[in-house]
């Protein structure tokens, strides 16, 4: 009979302490903090100014916290765009696999949101990301994630002037010809001269829309088919002398202000002056519009040959602004192209394309402190 009390006693302090943790568990249990997009936002410039204040550790805190935000169709938006800055600060430190994690991220929070631009963006870093990793399968994906978006925003350029043409002769053939109160409508002669000129301006108008649908289709069947549209057309680039004058710490050191991730301050230093800089940076702004171009005429040919003679052009910038990395990966694919099919040389020309850009960007920064 003792025993069975004090059994019942142990019980009940049991029961009793098992509710009392789980009311203390349940007040201790922390939920997602629920912010405002306007709260959201505000964190987001916080961050920014954070990093741009030279306080990495205290923007990568604030922009991660949106991470840790529970995901709603209103904040998607700035949360993959805070992951996109945390990315584009790894990427700068070159901290690829950092990179690679948030860019993710942006992806998966954005999937309904990010617009062409931004997605080319992120496709372009995560291209740079893999093959720093040697990851070739996901930088091929990537690759042919990009190609493949570009190309349709080419597509739907054409069909929309396609459907501009036929709405124009549409609207031509239904619209009756006005006439002024000075006109007699019942003269014959007048009547057949408008419809004349009518007829003349609706064949007029039909021949030129046969003639711009046929262009279109033409070079709807040449992307489709990788048909040749023939060898890049040479582009004049001026000579950069290449014989630097030595010793010009000045300017190194005036270099190194900027933030610089392809162009080696050093290797511009050994220029010697000012002025030698600054045209070498002038004649690459100037050329690269053409360089790009007719490396994408190139790459729509699907040969090699093509394509390497636009990368040619590419060598005497790539040494004067000390782009080694970028240089092997030319040298690479130049060495590869008599033997390699185009499709495996693409990944590393669209690193070459992304490279020469970002660095069109740093020559940017650098005229502004160069003045």
């Amino acid at each position: 009979m003792f025993s069975r009390k004090i059994f019942l006693v142990i019980i009940c302090l049991f029961v009793g302490l098992n509710l009392f943790a789980s009311k203390d568990l349940k007040r201790d249990e922390k939920h997602a903090p629920t912010l405002s997009v306007e709260e959201l936002n505000q964190l987001y410039d916080r961050g920014v100014k954070y990093w741009e204040t030279g306080n990495g550790r205290s923007s990568f805190y604030a922009l991660d916290s949106l991470r840790k935000i529970d995901l709603t169709t209103e904040n998607a938006n700035i949360k993959s765009k805070g992951m996109i800055y945390i990315a584009k600060c790894f990427y700068s430190q070159k901290n690829f696999r950092y990179t690679i994690n948030y860019l993710n991220l942006a992806l998966v929070f954005g999937k309904n949101f990010l617009d062409f631009d931004t997605r080319i963006s992120i496709y372009d870093m995560m291209i740079t990301c893999h093959h720093e990793t040697k990851n070739n399968p996901q930088e091929t994906y990537f690759a042919q994630l990009k190609k493949s978006i570009t190309d349709s925003i080419q597509t739907a350029k054409m069909q929309f002037q396609v459907d501009s043409l036929k709405q124009v002769l549409e609207a031509q053939r239904t619209t009756p010809a006005a006439t002024t109160e000075n006109e007699n409508p019942t003269t014959p002669q007048a009547t057949t001269n408008g419809t004349n000129n009518d007829n003349s301006n609706y064949l007029l108008i039909i021949a030129i829309a046969v003639v711009t649908i046929g262009i279109l289709l033409f070079m709807l069947f040449r992307k489709g088919e990788g048909g040749k549209i023939g060898k890049a057309k040479p582009i004049e680039i001026r000579k950069i002398d290449e014989t630097p004058n030595k010793g010009s710490n000045a300017l190194i050191e005036k270099i190194a202000k900027v933030e610089l991730v392809f162009i080696r301050a050093e290797i511009l230093g050994e220029y010697g002056n000012k002025k030698t800089v600054v045209k070498i940076i002038n004649d690459y702004n100037t050329q690269l519009p053409l360089i790009i171009k007719n490396l994408d005429e190139a790459i729509t040919t699907n040969d090699n040959e093509p394509i390497i003679t636009a990368l040619s052009y590419l060598k005497p910038y790539l040494t004067a602004f000390g782009m080694s990395t970028t240089m092997a990966m030319l040298n690479e694919v130049e060495a590869e192209a008599t033997t390699e099919k185009t499709t495996k040389l693409l990944s590393r020309v669209f690193q070459i394309r992304n490279h020469i850009r970002r660095a069109h960007d740093e020559t940017n920064s650098l005229m502004e402190v160069l003045g």
